[in-house]
């Protein structure tokens, strides 16, 4: 089965005051229809960067090579006008910190009408119509309340499952998630990634999350580290007998795996062999050679010379 995203040698740089900062380095990502893929890693390892490449939403002064390709089309290779009409329609964006997400100075649903009118020309009425419906679908009790209300009166929750219904307005095939839970107590987190989940069935989800019982939701887990993936493979594999000590480090620093911390800060020379060597508790010789992703198992992938 051919992937409905292809990445292949992608690369994002931003200039900064020290000089340029490559925030994702030669990535290579295949997407199938129909699956459910989590993004893991640290803040600053590059998730949301690779999230914000794919839907075309990345500032000027970034320098994003490499192919990035949906359906056999090159997005890098398309104009600013070509990409809005694939970005909402086919590609969707839930982004992360609805606080900051959603306009406070405009009611919640004609910020989702946006996504009718001005992709699919509908008219005002239609679209508060498809609206209320859609706040509906994703769990609101009285859409037409909430299609009038701020996003200030409504709870972190309440305003993640708006971004949900915007999200998927116009139920694209790939749903881009960026920590959609990000901030929220449990019980909001459980009913948003049901929610999330319910919206995405049949849809190509790509979820970017710190939260590894948010990622137990999806069928592959993907990790990254210092802009490289580190790790991908079956989620029942990577969250519960991953192989990367990096990974490893994650899983026992969970609560009921004795919460021990991870010594040091990620690495931000990228042209180390092993980006993680000066972290890992096994470094030796060979970790001073090129580590690539290699197969170690069925669709286990894993970049260490120790796995």
């Amino acid at each position: 089965m051919e992937p409905l995203l292809r990445v292949r040698s992608l690369s994002v740089t931003f200039p900064t005051l020290y000089g340029p900062f490559e925030a994702v380095s030669d990535l290579d990502l295949d997407l199938a229809p129909g699956e459910r893929v989590a993004l893991m890693g640290e803040s600053g390892c590059g998730k949301s960067v690779l999230g914000h490449a794919i839907i075309g939403l990345m500032s000027d002064v970034a320098d994003v090579r490499g192919l990035i390709e949906y359906r056999g089309r090159d997005l890098c290779r398309m104009s600013e006008e070509e990409v809005r009409r694939i970005r909402g329609a086919s590609i969707g964006l839930i982004p992360q910190s609805p606080g900051s997400a959603l306009d406070p100075v405009l009611r919640v649903g004609r910020q989702i009408d946006e996504m009718y009118v001005l992709i699919e020309g509908k008219g005002q009425k239609e679209a508060k119509v498809l609206t209320i419906k859609r706040l509906n679908d994703v769990g609101f009790d009285d859409p037409e309340e909430t299609y009038d209300t701020y996003p200030h009166r409504m709870s972190g929750g309440m305003c993640e499952r708006a971004l949900i219904a915007m999200g998927t307005a116009l139920d694209p095939d790939l749903l881009v998630a960026d920590e959609p839970t990000k901030g929220l107590d449990p019980e909001s987190k459980m009913h948003v990634i049901d929610q999330l989940m319910e919206r995405a069935t049949g849809k190509t989800l790509l979820l970017i999350t710190h939260d590894y019982y948010v990622a137990a939701a999806c069928d592959r887990v993907v990790v990254m580290y210092s802009g490289q993936i580190i790790e991908d493979g079956p989620a029942h594999i990577v969250l519960t007998a991953p192989r990367h000590p990096y990974v490893i480090g994650l899983w026992q620093a969970l609560p009921e795996n004795g919460l021990r911390p991870m010594p040091g800060t990620m690495d931000r020379d990228k042209t180390a062999n092993c980006r993680f060597m000066n972290r890992c508790p096994f470094r030796d010789e060979k970790c001073h050679t090129p580590q690539e992703l290699r197969e170690i198992g069925d669709a286990h992938l894993v970049r260490c010379c120790h796995a």
